[in-house]
């Protein structure tokens, strides 16, 4: 039910001369991974669905036997004297997933399977990408391409190596809002011991890390957006907001789905209903940055000046939490393994999202809170507005937006 080839027709399709596995080991290999590549392919589709067309094509070739055809069915062969089907590409998957996995012994399908895109991006890149034709009807548009790994043959193959792999799915825990008060006491406590602007700032810039992360139900690599300008402008703005203290979380940056860098504006309530004191370290971290001489450019960054990576941040969240379970385990599932189970990337959000829905906060508040990851009804397309004017929009809709953060 797809199209076959054996091992050493594709072999010889790809390198152009007779496998000589006595010689070069590496011709074994390849032949080995040409015959995982065939039976994943074939595996593709159920046995039963393969045994009802195969009795199905007998009876078709029987009865057009009757009608004196020589053949109903198409010829199955001869294919190109070459790798047509995206062989070897198929052949570079199967050794990437052999590489050492993070969790477990070899990665994941899903990190496998990036070969294939990147095959298809060089692809369309080299000049073989021209020979592409494009259909188009009013405003919608389709290519069509002669790449291997978007051809019939390569799409049985992605699945059955998909069945074969399966997933092993390792979502990060949830945040607690005990734990992150947690967290921020014995930062609290840092801070009043802290003896150098430095460690000062240090510290600071791991608590707003952890406060903006959960309050404003942000990812990791959202987190590292946020711009140090538009921080330090409504800082104060938004302090003096007797109704809705809150403080302006500004991340700038190219989101995927949209165009251009664009402002998103978060809203983070000085203090939250769970007790968070998102305000005070804000206020730190404000004070820090002034005291540095610092008032443009990424609010988090490296030493070099360059805007930080939430991984950077990673191994002292972790390393952290290790120290809170030991001191209070009773925050704690039974058995769980910190840096297996909790990380920056989603724990915080997840923790985010659980708190506000167990403080019943309406799922359109929720949802206006998370407008900014949403790609514009308008294909994308938004003008580009400055600080200002987004702001003006933000304040419209605070008393609302601001609910969100508060429940936390």
């Amino acid at each position: 039910m797809i199209p076959f080839q054996c091992d050493l027709c594709h072999f010889r399709n790809i390198q152009k001369r007779n496998p000589d596995t006595a010689k070069y080991a590496k011709d074994a290999l390849a032949l080995a991974c040409i015959r995982r590549a065939n039976l994943d392919s074939l595996w593709s589709r159920e046995p039963s669905t393969v045994a009802r067309n195969a009795g199905q094509a007998r009876t078709m070739e029987e009865l057009g036997e009757a009608l004196g055809f020589e053949s109903v069915g198409p010829p199955m062969g001869p294919f190109p004297l070459e790798d047509t089907f995206g062989m070897k590409i198929a052949c570079v998957t199967l050794m990437k997933s052999l590489a050492p996995g993070r969790w477990e012994p070899t990665v994941q399908y899903a990190t496998a399977r990036r070969m294939r895109s990147v095959f298809s991006n060089l692809f369309h890149a080299s000049y073989q990408g021209e020979s592409m034709s494009v259909m188009a009807y009013e405003s919608q548009k389709m290519f069509t391409t002669l790449c291997p790994t978007y051809g019939y043959w390569y799409q049985r193959f992605n699945l059955g190596i998909h069945k074969r792999m399966g997933d092993v799915v390792r979502s990060d825990f949830a945040i607690t809002a005990e734990i992150m008060n947690a967290l921020l006491v014995t930062l609290e406590e840092e801070w009043q011991d802290a003896a150098s602007s430095d460690s000062r700032a240090k510290i600071a810039e791991m608590a707003f890390v952890l406060i903006s992360g959960y309050c404003c139900g942000l990812r990791g690599e959202e987190i590292v957006k946020a711009d140090l300008a538009g921080f330090l402008k409504y800082i104060e703005v938004g302090k003096q907001d007797m109704r809705h203290p809150h403080v302006i979380v500004p991340l700038i940056g190219r989101i995927k789905g949209e165009t251009g860098e664009r402002y998103h504006m978060c809203v983070l309530a000085r203090e939250t209903k769970s007790g968070i004191q998102g305000g005070i370290w804000a206020d730190r971290l404000a004070a820090v940055n002034r005291g540095r001489g610092r008032h443009r450019g990424p609010l988090f960054q490296t030493k070099k000046g360059h805007r930080a990576k939430i991984g950077d941040f990673e191994g002292e969240f972790v390393e952290r939490m290790i120290r809170l379970k030991l001191a209070r385990p009773g925050l704690f599932e039974p058995g769980i393994e910190i840096a297996e189970s909790y990380s920056l990337f989603r724990s915080l959000r997840r923790g985010s999202t659980t708190e506000v829905v167990r403080n019943r906060v309406a799922q359109d508040i929720i949802e206006l809170n998370n407008r900014w990851r949403k790609f514009d009804r308008a294909r994308g397309m938004k003008p580009s507005l400055g600080m200002k004017d987004h702001y003006t929009e933000i304040k419209l809709m605070l008393s609302v937006i601001w609910q969100y953060s508060r429940a936390t």
